[in-house]
């Protein structure tokens, strides 16, 4: 919010300098009444004149003297006869190698000249709030701090040139929030330099900061700092850089400018960048090209960059190159280390987008083994005696391996017979190939993958089969314009005939016979039918099965003899449906017993203690027939045993046709909700029982639906019933007995215990 807050300041002062006039602007932009701009500052260029040429109202200052203690060595300077609130220190040529002790007792310096002496650090002039020049010209200062100079509002010029200064630390002049108009850091021994100490952000304007005659050689970013949208630089100044080390212009994403766009909001500023090693090779050509879109609407002289290398460019302006639209002469010359194949000249050219690796007439007679990691490679391998494109361990794995990156290939004028299919596949990326004057004598038809146009052939001599009548339909016509990027002609009675005007029975074709046409037609619907029906079997395999299954018992007439199996009905319901099983228990297994059919109620007859999966395992193979009651919601254990039963159910309905399932749907189900396909299919055939009939006829339907045994079993039946009821009370007298017993026990420990105490 603070950084918000301050570039709206910025940018409302902008705005009223632009309503004032002279007088006012260093009041307005820096609460500064001892600072005048000269009458001869107007028009546009008002701003940066008055930064440059500005006056200060003239105060008497009185000169204070440094002395040497003879004792400490330290300079200090001595008290003034004649008191007054401004001073000013001249103090040159004297091999002082540090401030006066005593410099923050005077806080009323004005100026300060300590040229031409030994001076080490400065770190202890931030204490003198009131200086307004500092001059250390000529001194030994080797580190700048970013907080040197804080809380120096007045500090107007700063003048640190041929020192031994060889680092300022980040974020310097971006916080700089005064009245800094001049720092002057020439002819020094600074080697980079932070973009933090280039760029200006709370201090609305100022005249010059001049590293010229360093060392850098680069722009760093130390600090992570980025350019915002709302981010202000005011009306900035001019930023001297000429008589460096640069050789490329720096990647302007690395120092904060992430869009490019945000450089407009530099348009104030002034680089002087001239006098540098400018190396004008790929790397610069970024820059050149974003410059050509504003060169049209100003111009300065310090954008005359000349060129120092490659040589055939050396004292070229980089601005001619723009001029003469030809900044694509600028590229960058790839070596080995860049993967350059030996005896081969590669270049990256971005103002064609492309990469080229030219090893034309180099003598190869196989590819080499890697290219350059780069894209839109376009490689040129023609005039040599490169024989093979196979993907083996010798020539052919670099297109393999490089075809997403080719996007223009050369192999013309080599002795290469024969493109592999595999190969083919791998040229659909690229833009161009050029496979003419070899030594081809068969087209492989994987070639209908690509465009003809894309492909030169030249002029290919084959013997052509009917095999070879395909062309016809892939090689462009007359009319086209890439109509002579391949021209095959075919050998016919010791003639050259192009095979655009061949017929088929010049290829050797046999006519059509109609009777295969109709055998062709036949077999492809035949094929369909059956790929359908196929289909069509396995979505609806369960259903085909019972509606099968049903119409093989009903003309075989199955008779089934009541001594194969134990029970006629087995049930499976949700156990946890108290509603459910009152209704078994009290009127449908009693009406199912009284009709002589032996029922199986899990809840009802299984063995207490038995392992549950074994009993129904064993219950149901001895089970003619199972009723299902689809039901809604199950708990955990009950749903995990109803799966079970379904799953055997199915199992012995499947492979045994005598028996019979009967789904009753409990809860009126859909199909798509039942979890088991195969009981579903008994919902979509409506072969089931609604649950919502009365109950005399649900009964009446299940009867109806049984499987029933020959004969009349009536008093086996009954016993068995009988037997089941009996086997149930005996199970719950026992457990009652257990639970009599159990009491007794606590009863008798408790009188034990009681007696104890």
């Amino acid at each position: 919010m603070k950084s918000i807050g301050l570039n709206l300041i910025i940018l409302n002062l902008v705005n009223v300098v632009d309503l004032l006039n002279n007088d006012d602007i260093f009041k307005v932009m820096f609460n500064r009444t001892d600072l005048l701009c000269p009458e001869f500052c107007n028009g546009y260029r008002l701003v940066s004149c008055c930064m440059c040429y500005v006056q200060k109202t003239r105060e008497k200052l009185h000169t204070l003297n440094v002395v040497h203690n003879a004792k400490t060595e330290y300079p200090t300077i001595e008290k003034p006869n004649v008191l007054n609130i401004q001073y000013q220190i001249i103090h040159r040529f004297k091999k002082t190698k540090r401030l006066p002790v005593n410099i923050c007792n005077f806080t009323g310096l004005i100026e300060i000249d300590f040229s031409n002496n030994e001076i080490k650090s400065i770190d202890n002039i931030s204490c003198v709030k009131s200086l307004d020049v500092l001059i250390m010209h000529i001194n030994r200062i080797e580190y700048l701090r970013n907080d040197t100079f804080i809380g120096m509002k007045f500090l107007r010029m700063i003048d640190l040139s041929y020192n031994n200064l060889r680092h300022i630390e980040p974020g310097f002049l971006i916080h700089m929030d005064g009245s800094l108009l001049n720092f002057d850091v020439s002819n020094n021994f600074l080697t980079t330099v932070d973009v933090t100490n280039v760029l200006w952000e709370k201090q609305p304007a100022f005249c010059k900061t001049d590293f010229s005659f360093n060392e850098i050689s680069s722009i760093s970013n130390e600090l992570h700092w980025t350019c915002k949208r709302n981010t202000q630089f005011g009306y900035g100044g001019m930023v001297i850089f000429s008589n460096n080390n640069f050789s490329h212009f720096p990647n302007f994403s690395e120092i904060g400018f992430k869009n490019f766009f945000l450089l407009g909001k530099l348009l104030d500023y002034g680089f002087d960048f001239r006098e540098n090693n400018w190396i004008c090779d790929c790397r610069i050509y970024f820059f050149a090209f974003k410059a050509s879109l504003v060169l049209d609407k100003q111009h300065r002289d310090y954008f005359e960059l000349s060129c120092h290398y490659p040589p055939e460019f050396k004292n070229i302006l980089l601005i001619d190159f723009i001029k003469s639209q030809t900044l694509d002469r600028l590229i960058c010359n790839l070596t080995i280390a860049d993967r350059c194949p030996p005896k081969c000249r590669c270049f990256y050219q971005p103002g064609r987008s492309r990469t080229v690796v030219d090893c034309l007439g180099t003598g190869r007679r196989k590819l080499p083994s890697v290219l350059p990691l780069k894209t839109d490679l376009e490689v040129d391998f023609s005039s040599n005696e490169i024989s093979s494109l196979l993907n083996d361990t010798g020539s052919g794995n670099i297109i393999y391996s490089y075809s997403k990156y080719i996007s223009k290939l050369d192999l013309s004028n080599n002795t290469i017979k024969i493109i592999p299919n595999d190969l083919v596949f791998k040229l659909r990326n690229m833009n161009l190939i050029n496979i003419s004057k070899n030594k081809i004598t068969k087209i492989p038809r994987t070639l209908q993958t690509l465009n003809p146009c894309q492909i030169y052939f030249g002029e290919v001599v084959i013997h052509c089969k009917c095999k070879d009548i395909w062309l016809q339909n892939w090689l462009p016509s007359f009319h086209s314009k890439c109509f002579n990027n391949t021209r095959v002609y075919c050998k016919y009675n010791n003639e050259k005939v192009h095979i655009l005007n061949m017929s088929k029975h010049g290829f050797g074709c046999r006519l059509y016979n109609e009777d295969i046409l109709w055998l062709n037609i036949s077999l492809a619907v035949t094929a369909f039918i059956v790929t359908v029906s196929s289909v069509l079997i396995y979505i609806f395999r369960f259903e085909i099965f019972i509606t099968v299954r049903k119409i093989l018992k009903y003309f075989k007439k199955i008779v089934v003899s009541s001594n194969l199996y134990a029970y006629d009905v087995y049930i499976s319901c949700n156990e946890d449906d108290a509603t459910l099983r009152h209704w078994l228990t009290s009127s449908f297994v009693p009406h199912l017993e009284d009709e002589n059919i032996r029922v199986f109620l899990p809840f009802r007859d299984c063995e207490l203690g038995s392992p549950r999966e074994e009993e129904i395992i064993d219950v149901m193979s001895k089970s003619l027939n199972f009723v299902i009651f689809l039901c809604e919601n199950y708990d955990g254990s009950a749903d995990l045993w109803v799966q079970k039963e379904w799953k055997y159910a199915w199992f012995n309905y499947r492979y045994d046709i005598n028996r019979e399932i009967i789904v009753i749907n409990y809860d009126t189900l859909e199909c798509k909700y039942i979890a088991k396909k195969y009981l579903g299919a008994f919902l979509k055939i409506h072969d089931f029982i609604d649950f919502s009939k009365k109950d005399k006829h649900i009964k009446e339907e299940v009867y109806k639906s049984l499987q029933h045994v020959q004969g009349d079993a009536f008093a086996t039946n009954r016993n068995f019933n009988d037997l089941n009821a009996a086997r149930s009370a005996i199970h719950m007298d026992v457990t009652y007995t257990n639970i009599d017993n159990e009491m007794a026990n606590l009863n008798i420990k408790h009188d034990d215990s009681v007696d104890a105490t």
